[in-house]
């Protein structure tokens, strides 16, 4: 320890001369350190380096545009990609991206490779979606370059047109086996699937061209056998009332769509009224997805509280598409198989008390009508039986269900027979049932005055 006299005569001495204090202090700090042990000094020397990256790096992700980085949009990889619609409006930013989907260091958990941006002249908020990990992309890729007989890292878009299924589509056209089994969407494709949606596809290279080029269906079917959600957003899109995101566009292995508000798990301890309203919606839902009035049903295979959001304005929407299986109901009429005009209806599974949904493709591509939906949104979020474990939420959307709506509007009773009816086509029956009833429960007021006209 120094002594007084000679910290204060050290003092005395260095006043005025600011340069010979920084020297004394950057010299004891160097025998500070030339003491420390070679371990130590590794360590401090790594937290240095790593600092200065991590923090150089935040300052280049919160600076730099990387929607008109085409590495970070694997544009180089079209036509194995899902299309280049928006890719004027990324170069010229006026998307960019916003909050923690600038920091390209959270990437290795976002594994979902979903991003946040903002459109600058309309101001909403955009969802980017790479739809797949990277992994699951890396096994696309080499299945292209399996098909082309090349070696695996080989250049996917040059190689696409040179695959046996690519040679097969430029000299045949789309035709429904290339697409059979790509996806769900595709599980019993047909003409009439493959006419509307190429119909309907935005992402052809040139848009205002009614020929679809070669080029284009090549890309479409890379989409399907990656994720046929853009295929679904396209094909029907929620400009026509299909509960969907809106389809805003791609870039490269990106697609842009509308955020919608937040999962439907964060409605769980919602009040009554909110959350038979939440169900009422979505039942709705089921019911067009069913019953749309055209060619077409549409079969939820995969529903949970993380596939569905609401926004402020409390409306529900279906926001994963990607394991939805399309019927065409033409084809199904025009075949006329021993079975084709009886109702499907699903059995149920007790799946030792978890949420799951067993169903039959074969059943649902041959038949007009299917109750899956009905059964799914019963099975799986609304019933006693819905028990999502991981999200610590048992007994379903609806528990905890007042007095009046058990035995005024027998609610409890209905979603059992939706789940599991006791009697031929019950979940039918029960469905319109339980429609009307949470029409009626939405709000509490309505619902007392209901009770009393009906008691």
């Amino acid at each position: 320890m120094i002594p007084d006299h000679v910290r204060n005569r050290r003092a005395g001495a260095n006043k005025g001369h600011p340069m010979r204090n920084v020297r004394i202090v950057v010299s004891d700090a160097a025998a500070t350190i030339r003491r420390l042990s070679w371990r130590t000094k590794c360590f401090l020397l790594s937290t240095l380096f790593l600092s200065m990256y991590i923090y150089g790096s935040l300052i280049l992700s919160l600076t730099r545009n990387h929607l008109a980085d085409d590495a970070f949009l694997q544009t180089d990889k079209c036509p194995a990609c899902y299309g280049h619609s928006l890719c004027p409006a990324f170069k010229d930013s006026q998307i960019k991206l916003k909050g923690w989907s600038q920091v390209r260091l959270l990437d290795f958990v976002n594994i979902k490779n979903v991003h946040f941006a903002e459109h600058e002249h309309l101001g909403h908020t955009m969802v980017l979606k790479k739809l797949a990990h990277d992994k699951e992309l890396d096994k696309i890729d080499e299945k292209l370059c399996k098909d082309a007989v090349r070696p695996v890292g080989c250049d996917v878009a040059r190689v696409l047109m040179r695959t046996n299924t690519g040679d097969e589509i430029r000299r045949l056209g789309l035709l429904p086996k290339h697409l059979k089994g790509t996806a769900s969407m595709f599980s019993c494709p047909t003409y009439n699937l493959i006419d509307k949606v190429l119909e309907n596809y935005k992402e052809k290279l040139k848009p205002d061209d009614p020929e679809v080029m070669t080029r284009d269906k090549l890309q479409l079917y890379v989409t399907a056998i990656t994720n046929p959600e853009p295929l679904m957003l396209q094909t029907f899109p929620s400009s026509e009332g299909w509960p969907f995101p809106e389809y805003f566009g791609a870039c490269g292995r990106f697609i842009a769509v509308s955020y919608e508000g937040d999962p439907l798990y964060q409605y769980y301890n919602a009040p009554w009224p909110k959350r038979a309203d939440l169900a009422y919606q979505i039942m709705k839902m089921a019911d067009r997805l069913t019953n749309s009035g055209q060619d077409f049903a549409l079969y939820m295979t995969d529903l949970n509280y993380e596939n569905l959001v609401v926004d402020e304005a409390g409306k529900v929407t279906l926001i994963d598409l990607e394991n939805i299986i399309v019927v065409d109901r033409t084809a199904i009429q025009r075949l006329k198989t021993p079975v084709w005009n009886k109702l499907h209806e699903n059995s149920f599974d007790e799946c030792d008390g978890k949420n799951c949904l067993t169903f039959s493709t074969e059943d649902l591509c041959s038949r007009m009508d299917s109750d899956l939906n009905y059964y799914a949104v019963c099975r799986n979020l609304l019933s006693k039986y819905a028990n999502e474990e991981d999200l610590g939420m048992p007994s379903g959307l609806l528990h905890d269900m007042p007095n009046f709506a058990v035995d005024d509007w027998d609610l409890e009773h209905l979603l059992n027979e939706c789940v599991h009816p006791t009697t031929a086509e019950g979940r039918i029956k029960a469905k319109q049932q339980i429609i009307h009833a949470l029409e009626n429960l939405r709000n509490v007021e309505d619902t007392r005055d209901a009770a009393h006209r009906i008691t």
